[in-house]
């Protein structure tokens, strides 16, 4: 093995043995690199136009189904079986 490939087997390793790790320093960057980060998905919506769309359509479609189920929440409570929210 090359230098490079034991770099990436331990990348690959650690990912997997720390996700937690992992995400709260990927958060931790698009916190400080607010502007990079624009930068980066403003070029991959260019470059992947349908892949965009198609992520958008499911952006769009979660958050209609979580207005619907707010609506229908409020709509028990108002009613009076707030019990029943979910």
């Amino acid at each position: 093995m090359t230098k490079a490939e034991k770099k990436l087997a331990y990348n690959k390793k650690y990912r997997e043995k720390y996700p937690e790790r992992v995400l709260a320093s990927a958060k931790k960057y698009r916190d400080n690199n607010k502007d990079k980060v624009r930068a980066a998905v403003k070029i991959w919506r260019e470059n992947n136009p349908e892949r965009a769309l198609v992520s958008a359509k499911k952006y769009r479609d979660k958050k209609c189904i979580e207005k619907e189920y707010a609506e229908w929440n409020d709509t028990l409570i108002e009613f009076g079986y707030g019990d029943l929210c979910s």
